[in-house]
């Protein structure tokens, strides 16, 4: 998938955000909504991050199923 620059910047600002919303604000359903979007999107970063997320049960419930989705999206846009 090809992005441009001002697409490319504004997933990088998306998935910062929701990696700042997440582990320094800690809220958590925002922050992964926001992460969500990015990966949906085609960042890999923010589909590895959910996945790890999700692998671990970090403030969300652990769900290896959600994991491996997050994964799978994540190597595709590889």
């Amino acid at each position: 998938m090809k992005f441009t620059n001002t697409a490319i910047h504004q997933l990088e600002h998306l998935y910062s955000t929701g990696v700042n919303t997440v582990q320094t604000e800690m809220d958590y359903r925002n922050g992964i909504s926001q992460l969500e979007t990015a990966a949906r999107a085609g960042h890999g970063k923010a589909a590895m991050f959910l996945s790890q997320l999700y692998y671990q049960g970090f403030r969300v419930e652990r769900d290896s199923l959600k994991a491996q989705y997050w994964q799978d999206l994540a190597c595709q846009e590889a």
